[in-house]
């Protein structure tokens, strides 16, 4: 009776070990898919980024931007619209709060690209820049690299300033009219405002992160489970034999050392 006791007991306790280990292995899947998606950006940004700029046109189709072509150069010609400039909240840079600038550019056909032209740290006093930089409305050509447009937050924000660099918001901020691109937006490659600020992002980090050690630390914990359940079977196994015959010795795990000690305790 007390066998069948102890064995439902060690049933339920394996029945909790492997729900642990199922979910160690779902949660080590979970790494190793973040680390995928990780892997799968920093490709990205190699194949890409230090491309030579082409034109517009020959990357897009219609409104939309391929996955394949984020942070592809492009040469674009036109003027900026800087009395329509706005700011995006909540931007670090170097663990320093800030904004990212964005200005409309009209292209010479008259459709309307978004331009992020770099980042300004927050102001001494106010929560705004103390100086925003705005380059002129001369004709210009600039090269900027593609960035999908990204998703509203739904928070408001104050005058001249966004959330997100959402593009539909931007039109709605500002007023845009005609043709504008909606589903992306560019990086400037350089300054245009003649000073140091908006500072231009650099490349972005290619650093994969910890996902594959997490996830390789997942798969231990799951083995550690099934290992902690086998010691504490063994344990309670050998307190029974210690228990039923006083004589029985347990078997001691030799530890490293042990024979180098014994054969100095046979010299002595």
């Amino acid at each position: 009776m007390k066998n069948l006791e102890t064995m439902k007991r060690w049933i339920v306790w394996l029945v909790i070990a492997s729900l642990f280990a199922v979910a160690c292995v779902f949660l080590s899947q979970w790494q190793f898919n973040r680390r995928a998606e990780a892997v799968a950006r920093i490709e990205l940004i190699q194949n890409n980024f230090d491309q030579s700029p082409v034109e517009l046109s020959s990357l897009i189709s219609g409104d939309e931007l391929a996955k394949s072509d984020e942070w592809r150069p492009v040469k674009l010609t036109g003027h900026f619209e800087p009395q329509k400039s706005v700011l995006v909240r909540n931007r670090p840079y170097n663990g320093q709060p800030g904004f990212l600038q964005v200005i409309p550019f009209v292209l010479i056909d008259g459709s309307t690209v978004a331009i992020e032209t770099g980042w300004l740290p927050t102001g001494n006093k106010q929560d705004s820049p103390d100086v925003i930089p705005l380059p002129d409305q001369e004709q210009r050509s600039i090269v900027a690299r593609l960035r999908p447009t990204e998703p509203t937050l739904g928070r408001d924000a104050p005058a001249g300033q966004l959330g997100t660099i959402n593009v539909e918001s931007l039109i709605k901020k500002v007023a845009l009219d005609g043709k504008v691109f909606r589903n992306f937006y560019a990086r400037a490659s350089e300054n245009y405002a003649g000073s140091d600020f908006p500072k231009i992002l650099s490349k972005p980090d290619l650093n994969e992160g910890n996902h594959l050690s997490y996830a390789l630390q997942w798969i231990l914990f799951a083995l550690m489970a099934f290992g902690a359940l086998w010691w504490a079977i063994s344990q309670e196994q050998q307190a029974k034999r210690i228990a039923a015959n006083p004589n029985f010795v347990p078997k001691k795990r030799k530890k490293v050392g042990d024979d180098d000690k014994a054969a100095e305790d046979a010299i002595s």
